[in-house]
């Protein structure tokens, strides 16, 4: 007679450590840290956004006060003034110019982008718009609120020196998240359209 054993097989009910999940406290704590990462990420953007913008005001900054240090100089390399004429109203000297200019204003005035009927920034006339005419000095012109700057202020302070050299310096007040800054820029120029010196 012949006898056969069966073999029982038996097979494991446990699963290998390669097929388990991530238990619940690892999920929480891998979120947490997902979470401050992203949240460091949105602060450095943010930062980065301020940082951005505040360096745009002061470049624009600069240049409207540098601006016009360059006009006084071609004001007076073009003989548009003469150089008695580029002062600070009250001081103007018209003495053998051309047309009767009033001066720039005193006190920190509004910065504008339009000239005016006169050509010239920093003067009273900034914020005039020729209407719908298109012509300065008829009834249709008006103040227009639009030309000016937001948040932004200038003052031109012109020096005599001596009788041939002036001293000009522009202020301009700019805001910035938290208040307002300040930037002064100085120049110097003489009656001599085609020399750097004073004779």
């Amino acid at each position: 007679m012949q006898t056969s054993t069966l073999n029982n097989i038996h097979q494991s009910s446990s699963s290998s450590p390669s097929d388990s999940g991530f238990s619940l406290l690892e999920m929480v704590v891998a979120i947490t840290l997902l979470t401050i990462g992203l949240l460091g990420v949105a602060s450095a953007i943010g930062y980065a956004i301020v940082a951005s913008n505040h360096g745009r005001s002061i470049t624009n900054t600069k240049l409207l006060a540098v601006s016009m240090l360059e006009q006084m100089e071609t004001l007076r390399d073009t003989n548009s003034l003469t150089f008695g004429q580029i002062a600070n109203v009250g001081h103007v000297d018209d003495h053998g110019a051309v047309k009767v200019f009033a001066g720039f204003q005193p006190g920190f005035q509004q910065v504008s982008t339009n000239p005016g009927p006169d050509g010239i920034f920093g003067t009273a006339d900034d914020l005039i718009d020729a209407g719908p005419d298109g012509n300065f000095g008829t009834v249709d012109d008006f103040v227009n609120p639009n030309f000016a700057v937001v948040g932004v202020t200038r003052q031109v302070q012109i020096t005599d020196l001596s009788p041939k050299l002036k001293k000009i310096q522009v202020s301009v007040d700019y805001s910035v998240a938290g208040g307002t800054k300040q930037l002064l820029v100085t120049g110097y120029l003489n009656d001599n359209s085609t020399s750097s010196y004073i004779p």
